[in-house]
């Protein structure tokens, strides 16, 4: 099943503005990461375009659509979820959302790499200490600490997001 161009045009006409910026949501677009939500935070107004099944004549895509963005290597029925994750991600960054120190030291914000771990009380659980250093109040050695864990993640759970962290050193473009 195709959906009809006639039919998207006329929505797309009923919402386009002169700073509206259409996406296609699509297997065949370049894979979101966190520096395309990044950019698409600073729009003024976003189009989101999701076909079903087959997706949309090209004729009206050819048309409207100025960027195609898919969510990972995978097809699925539909872009509404493909759509909702970039609505979330993209969100967050808007003004007023969330606050900036949240997004300031999560998983890809810092050089590219994973976020270190988290802890809350109590301080034991299961026979689990929180790591002592976080108790201690010294808030170099608790960022020393952080930065190490978020490297040795890194390392363990995505190597390709690492060498691209020790590319970024050799450049000299890392924090390191």
């Amino acid at each position: 099943m195709v959906i009809m161009p006639d039919v998207v045009f006329r929505a797309y006409q009923s919402l386009k503005t002169d700073d509206a910026k259409v996406i296609y949501m699509s297997p065949q677009g370049n894979v979101l990461n966190q520096q395309k939500v990044i950019d698409l935070s600073k729009e003024k107004h976003l189009i989101i375009l999701c076909g079903h099944y087959e997706g949309i004549d090209q004729r009206v895509l050819d048309e409207i659509v100025e960027e195609e963005i898919s969510i990972g290597d995978y097809v699925l029925t539909g872009g509404e979820i493909p759509a909702m994750v970039l609505v979330d991600s993209v969100s967050r960054y808007v003004d007023g959302v969330i606050s900036k120190e949240s997004t300031g030291e999560e998983s890809f914000s810092i050089d590219g790499l994973l976020e270190y771990p988290q802890y809350t009380r109590p301080e034991i659980f299961e026979g689990k200490k929180v790591p002592e250093i976080l108790l201690s109040g010294h808030h170099e050695n608790i960022n020393q600490w952080r930065r190490k864990k978020a490297l040795e993640i890194t390392k363990k759970k995505r190597p390709d997001l690492y060498k691209k962290y020790e590319t970024k050193c050799q450049m000299g473009t890392a924090r390191e």
